[in-house]
């Protein structure tokens, strides 16, 4: 019952936050407008040298006239393993927001050859455990974004997880935010990585209580990229 009324308080965080593409209207999938992405010749990379979402050059743009701050969250995903045919367990973290963040919407990437393991196929809700990080919210909702993909998704072959929980104040901890399982192909050869990052959309956030929009774009412009590597 409890899960039931989180995931009743997240949707409704969803449909505030215009959440495009991810959501289900009944069981048909309807086409929203995407906003506009950059699409760039040379990879886009993190200050880590990463390579992360082209869609990023968005959220560079909506950023570009917000103060800089010296410091903030840092958001992570894992580094992991798993056979041919397992799981792989991944997982969202972050630092520097200790008791400090109110609510986040963020989608992470994934190559379309893994499988996200869902809860609900029909409504494409993913299954997850939750971290520490979110043991106060009031509401988590993870939905797998399967289609009318935008145009870079497919381009790339990928798939993108999406994930929002919210807060009464500012309650969310440092440490693991959830952790989601995705299954590795049968015949994936030991030593293929599968590399997981980030896709930028207007609606996504990751905020405190006081809307600090400087706060924000540290998170954003400070990405980590994770990966899946079969063993």
């Amino acid at each position: 019952m409890k899960r039931k009324f989180a995931a009743a308080v997240a949707a409704m965080l969803i449909a505030a936050v215009g959440t495009t593409g991810c959501l289900d209207s009944g069981k048909v999938k309807k086409s929203e407008p995407q906003p506009t992405t950059a699409a760039s010749v040379e990879p886009v990379t993190n200050e880590d040298g990463d390579e992360i979402s082209e869609s990023m050059e968005l959220m560079r743009i909506k950023f570009q006239d917000v103060p800089d701050i010296d410091d903030g969250p840092v958001i992570k995903i894992s580094d992991t393993e798993a056979k041919p045919g397992g799981t792989a367990e991944v997982t969202v973290s972050v630092t520097g927001a200790d008791k400090k963040w109110n609510m986040c919407g963020i989608h992470i990437t994934y190559p379309d050859v893994l499988e996200c393991r869902l809860l609900d196929e029909d409504e494409l809700t993913a299954d997850y455990e939750l971290g520490d990080a979110s043991a106060k919210n009031s509401g988590f909702v993870a939905m797998d974004w399967q289609k009318n993909l935008a145009d870079e998704l497919v381009r790339q072959k990928k798939r993108s997880l999406f994930f929002t929980t919210l807060f009464k104040e500012n309650e969310g901890r440092d440490g693991d935010i959830a952790t989601f399982f995705f299954k590795v192909p049968d015949d994936a050869q030991p030593g293929t990585v599968y590399k997981l990052g980030y896709f930028y959309m207007e609606s996504d956030m990751f905020r405190n209580y006081e809307n600090d929009m400087s706060f924000e774009k540290y998170a954003f412009e400070h990405l980590k990229n994770g990966s899946i590597t079969v063993r």
